[in-house]
């Protein structure tokens, strides 16, 4: 084995570790919480992480055959963002009785 193999071996290593540590640390964000907020960043960095392990896959194997898996990741994630932005966004709709935000944490709140 050459110099260069062993060290793209270790390198690969490094960068799966590293990025393994950042799922874990994502899904601990989604299941701590504690507001949705939260949560929805957990579930970006998730599909962040997936869609560089996919690709950094396809680097290695010098194969574009999984590019319509990284549009669809890409746009799951900026969908999801957008919806979640929407709905925690407060209502400027005057026909929304005074409520200030649409959050089900903001509405707990209240109640209490």
């Amino acid at each position: 084995m050459s110099a260069g193999v062993v060290v793209m071996a270790v390198c690969v290593a490094v960068v799966l570790v590293l990025l393994g540590v950042t799922l874990a640390l994502a899904v601990g964000r989604i299941v701590r919480g504690p507001t949705i907020l939260d949560r929805m960043i957990g579930s970006d960095l998730v599909l962040t992480t997936v869609l560089i392990v996919t690709a950094a896959a396809m680097a290695l194997r010098r194969d574009l055959t999984a590019v319509p898996v990284l549009v669809v990741i890409a746009a799951t994630s900026v969908f999801a963002t957008v919806a979640v932005a929407r709905a925690v966004t407060p209502s400027s709709d005057p026909s929304d009785e005074g409520s200030d935000a649409t959050t089900p944490e903001h509405a707990i709140e209240e109640e209490t």
